[in-house]
């Protein structure tokens, strides 16, 4: 297994009252907000295509497809939503297109596994383990416990029940704890007792 170190940070992530006002002046035609907003979420994007998918590689792809998308779908933004969450049901569609136009690419030869997030929020060790959880599990994690969505917006983007967001994250934070004690317990040296 080859693993790649993290995707450097490019931007510190908006707040989500300035991205929506960004978004309103962006759909308005302020071409400068809009470079702003992409700015300001395309690691919150990134993070959530690598969630889906575990690679790095297909999450740069989805993550520029979302925002080549966002440029004219931005003049239709209304508002209903907070603006990160319309970017990440944007990139769920653009993923999918992205992963049919690979379908139809030639498969290369050596594939590789990728623990990388999109800055160092997360260790890379720890990047290493949320890649090892489950797609539902690390999907819900991600959009919780590192983009920051509360229950109820993951689950909407999702399209999943509340409940099923808190189960999956249950589920992902003890997957986590238990292979972080079990990755500690292969580092450290055996104490062995000495006999008196």
């Amino acid at each position: 297994m080859r693993l790649r170190p993290p995707r450097p940070a490019s931007r510190r992530t908006l707040a989500d009252d300035h991205a929506d006002q960004l978004a309103h002046r962006a759909a308005a035609g302020d071409g400068k907000a809009f470079e702003q907003l992409c700015a300001g979420l395309v690691d919150d994007i990134w993070r959530y295509c690598w969630s889906l998918t575990g690679d790095r590689d297909l999450a740069d792809e989805a993550t520029q497809e979302t925002f080549a998308r966002a440029t004219t779908a931005i003049a239709h933004y209304r508002g209903d939503a907070p603006v990160r969450m319309w970017l990440v049901v944007l990139a769920r569609r653009s993923l999918g297109a992205t992963i049919a136009a690979q379908r139809k690419a030639p498969v290369p030869s050596e594939p590789e596994t990728v623990a990388a997030v999109a800055d160092h929020s997360l260790p890379f060790e720890v990047a290493a383990l949320v890649e090892s959880l489950p797609t539902d599990q690390r999907q819900a994690f991600v959009l919780t416990q590192v983009l920051g969505f509360d229950y109820a917006t993951a689950a909407d983007t999702l399209g999943v029940p509340i409940g099923t967001i808190r189960s999956r994250v249950f589920r992902a934070r003890d997957a986590l704890v238990r292979a972080w004690s079990d990755a500690d317990a292969d580092t450290d040296p055996a104490i062995e007792e000495v006999p008196s």
